[in-house]
């Protein structure tokens, strides 16, 4: 509780350039039930895609892994109502690869920002059905792409960081409807077909291989 007043108390307060870089352990955030070992795993009352046909696969390259800290309805800003309630942050060191998780066009790119401070950088792709992939918190000029550029799954996109309103350095990925990608936007619940079983989308505090796809 102390963490997110921090926040709040520096969003109405704070210039964006003088927000400082806060640091927690998002481990700290994490709702909890009696079902699923103490975490809540995906949001309630949503349906998921099959994850073995799924159209995603995780964001970085074939052989690596990563865990996951906050992810659907877990807490913060993914809490179930909120714009990012089906975000999912990967714990990733500044400089970290990313790649796209779907095929499709890149619509914005943000790299202006510095680690710890503000914009948010961010690699945007619309795919075909008119839904976009937001690749965020990236570090200072960590967009590998431009606008305009058409990318498949898989293809390097950027590099991950702590930009904007990131407490330590990870990705912030969300899916998000078709319309507009600018917050407050509404976002949709995500599974991925190149990693272990993941009915209900990724569980916070698992570590997740991208496998070949």
């Amino acid at each position: 509780m102390i963490v997110l007043g921090l926040i709040l108390i520096c969003l109405f307060n704070c210039r964006s350039d003088e927000i400082s870089f806060l640091r927690y352990d998002p481990e700290d955030l994490l709702l909890t039930d009696t079902i699923n070992g103490g975490i809540l795993v995906g949001c309630p009352d949503t349906e998921y895609d099959d994850w073995q046909t799924s159209p995603y696969v995780l964001p970085y390259p074939v052989g690596t892994s990563y865990k996951i800290d906050l992810s659907h309805c877990s807490g913060a800003y993914h809490s179930a109502g909120q714009p990012d309630q089906y975000a999912i942050d990967f714990r990733m060191d500044v400089g970290t690869l990313i790649t796209a998780s779907r095929a499709g066009k890149v619509v914005f790119v943000e790299e202006s920002g510095i680690d710890g401070a503000f914009p948010n950088n961010k690699v945007v792709v619309k795919h075909s059905d008119g839904t976009f992939a937001q690749y965020m918190h990236l570090t200072f000029l960590g967009g590998l792409v431009e606008v305009g550029d058409d990318v498949k799954a898989g293809d390097d996109i950027g590099l991950s960081g702590a930009t904007g309103l990131a407490g330590y350095p990870h990705l912030h990925f969300v899916v998000t409807k078709p319309g507009t990608h600018v917050y407050p936007y509404e976002s949709l619940p995500t599974t991925f077909r190149n990693t272990k079983p993941n009915e209900r989308s990724l569980v916070s505090g698992e570590t997740y291989a991208a496998k070949r796809f």
